[in-house]
């Protein structure tokens, strides 16, 4: 009888732990309801239908680029980052990040004997790496706010997880195969790990000498913490050389709660020793991997093994050394100290960028005791570096104000600035002011501007900006391959050109056909950026092709926007034919979008006037042919 009483209870309490368990689920999924439909868009934007706006140059040039045109041996362009005299990017990196999926991509075009690989896996394949650490960082975002503020409310925890999963940069950037994204969840890593392993040394110093069992596992958990922030202070560097300015205050941080206990105990010393050890030991391990890497990468192995002092190749200080010269960054644009701070964020955070703006201007005594705060913690350390002392509970608010605020000094240094750079500030920002938000009742009014803005964002730089590169070359990737008579023969086809003229530059890899297969025979490609030149410099390209290539067996095209249609009238008057083979929208270019003036006087009712502003941005596909 007791036993089938327990028995039912037993049962009873497991309906109802499972009742429980999934109230919970459904309570978390409908207060994380923004952060999983920014999931899901991250999903449909990356595999199923890809962004097609176009950032930056970088996000190819930096990355996919090399490593396709490594893989398959089809002469790409090589920015000057990759110059094997002075190299400026780690090829190492790259190939950690995307050697695996165009691996893959390789190794079915040889399976499966495909004429080409197709232009949305090439696409995709690089972006699903990058979504899938996004992924991964928003585990490690979703724990660190519980850590953070273990008082609020698993529904307060999970507005901030809202705010953060809406946001245009995880949405766009963070899927993006740009090195400044790697460098964001390299950066969150590191605060994620510094803030655990600063916990287990201070957990340590509180335990008592009973709980061995415990202790054990707490050290290694720590040892193993360690070696990660050597290993992600190592990889960030080789990403990005400015990375150090993300890791410093974390790295602070670690250094100003250690110290003052250093001297607790033999036992904890030994311990201490190790973790800095383990920190130091990774980080120079990794390092040396990754310029052994290069080294080979960049030079002949045996000239490496032969003179290894002059082969070795250190991407970092190279990096270093060409951004001191002023004429380097002259380049690639100058922009004053302060447009970081006020421009750059505010296109990346808009609203929250403001309300730390804000706050800041109304909270300027409390800016100066958290100065106050930081430079006694660092006399501390010094005077009285022999007594053991316990961490007491502090705020986590002047931490995430000087990991937002700081990385502002050192990046503003630079006199070349774009909002890309600051991409990693999104999680201290959205940890910083977000619960500041909830705890006096403004984050509803300001959750829909910033609803409104990201969504608004989103759009713009996924879809819009340079909307109509992408699809572009996916037209001129599939054209048909047709001779004079109409015939799909490839035999008598076996060269391509595209030109294209003002508009970023094209990826190769992408409009390039590309098989290892050894059955399928390949034609040449070859692509003429003209950047923004003026219309003289496209008349003599087009002269010049026709000039040295067959018309019999050679394709051009020219990729243009429909604003600059006009500039093909004196070709069009030297015996060229220029069919319009498709137009892709829309097309929007920031940077030239206000160059030429707009015209709408001839349309009529507003239908007539939206279609005109809809005819103007796009971007034209042109086959050329020579009478």
């Amino acid at each position: 009888m007791k036993s089938t009483t327990v028995s039912q209870q037993s049962g009873d309490n497991n309906n109802s732990q499972k009742v429980n368990t999934s109230i919970q689920i459904l309570s978390c999924r409908t207060e994380c309801k923004w952060y999983l439909i920014g999931v899901v868009i991250r999903l449909v934007w990356t595999l199923i239908y890809p962004q097609r706006g176009y950032i930056h140059p970088d996000e190819f040039f930096q990355g996919s680029e090399v490593v396709f045109d490594d893989f398959f041996r089809t002469n790409l362009t090589r920015t000057h980052e990759f110059n094997p005299t002075a190299p400026l990017r780690s090829v190492a990196i790259l190939y950690l990040l995307y050697g695996l999926p165009v691996s893959i991509l390789s190794w079915l075009s040889s399976t499966f004997h495909w004429s080409t690989i197709p232009f949305h896996l090439k696409l995709v394949f690089p972006r699903a790496v990058i979504l899938c650490l996004s992924l991964c960082t928003d585990i490690l975002f979703s724990r660190l706010i519980k850590t953070l503020y273990p008082k609020l409310s698993s529904k307060q925890h999970a507005i901030i997880l809202n705010y953060y999963g809406i946001a245009h940069v995880t949405l766009v950037f963070y899927t993006r195969t740009l090195s400044n994204s790697f460098e964001a969840f390299l950066f969150l890593a590191l605060i994620y790990l510094i803030d655990h392993n600063v916990s287990s040394l201070s957990s340590f110093v509180s335990s008592t000498v009973n709980d061995t069992k415990s202790t054990t596992r707490s050290d290694r958990y720590l040892l193993l913490s360690s070696s990660f922030i050597g290993f992600i202070c190592a990889l960030g560097i080789f990403n990005r050389a400015t990375f150090p300015a993300f890791a410093i205050v974390p790295l602070i941080y670690w250094f100003t709660n250690i110290l003052p206990v250093i001297n607790h105990s033999f036992h904890f010393q030994l311990l201490l020793g190790r973790t800095i050890s383990f920190i130091v030991g990774t980080f120079v391990a990794t390092c040396t991997l990754l310029i052994l890497f290069d080294s080979y990468y960049y030079n002949d192995g045996f000239s490496l093994m032969i003179d290894w002092k002059k082969s070795l190749v250190v991407c970092p200080f190279n990096f270093i050394v060409y951004n001191t010269d002023a004429s380097n960054l002259d380049k690639h644009g100058l922009h004053p100290p302060w447009l970081h701070f006020i421009v750059n964020a505010t296109i990346l955070y808009g609203p929250l960028h403001l309300c730390v703006v804000l706050w800041g201007l109304s909270h300027l005594a409390n800016l100066s005791q958290y100065g106050q705060k930081i430079t006694g913690r660092i006399a501390q350390i010094f005077q009285r570096r022999s007594t053991p002392t316990e961490q007491s509970h502090q705020s986590s608010s002047p931490l995430l104000l000087y990991l937002y605020s700081v990385p502002f000094v050192f990046l503003s240094t630079f006199p070349h600035q774009e909002p890309r750079f600051l991409l990693p500030l999104l999680f201290p920002l959205t940890l910083f002011i977000v619960p500041l938000l909830i705890t006096h009742g403004f984050h509803r009014l300001v959750f829909r501007l910033w609803l409104a803005f990201n969504i608004s964002v989103a759009i713009l730089y996924g879809h819009l900006h340079q909307g109509g590169v992408l699809p572009a070359l996916q037209h001129v990737h599939d054209f048909p391959m047709l001779t004079s008579g109409g015939a799909p023969i490839q035999e008598n086809l076996n060269k391509r050109i595209l030109v294209t003229y003002h508009t970023y530059m094209p990826p190769g890899y992408l409009v390039t056909q590309m098989s290892n297969s050894d059955v399928v025979k390949k034609f040449d490609m070859s692509i003429v950026d003209l950047q923004g030149a003026k219309r003289e410099k496209l008349d003599m390209t087009i002269k010049d092709i026709f000039n040295r290539h067959s018309t019999s067996n050679t394709q051009v095209f020219i990729v243009l926007p429909s604003t600059c249609r006009t500039d093909l009238i004196h070709l069009k008057q030297q015996k060229y034919t220029f069919t319009l083979s498709e137009q892709f929208g829309f097309h929007l270019d920031l940077d030239h979008a206000f160059e030429e003036p707009f015209h709408g006087k001839h349309a009529g009712t507003t239908f007539q006037w939206l279609q005109t502003i809809w005819n103007r941005y796009k971007l034209d596909v042109y086959q050329v042919q020579r009478d």
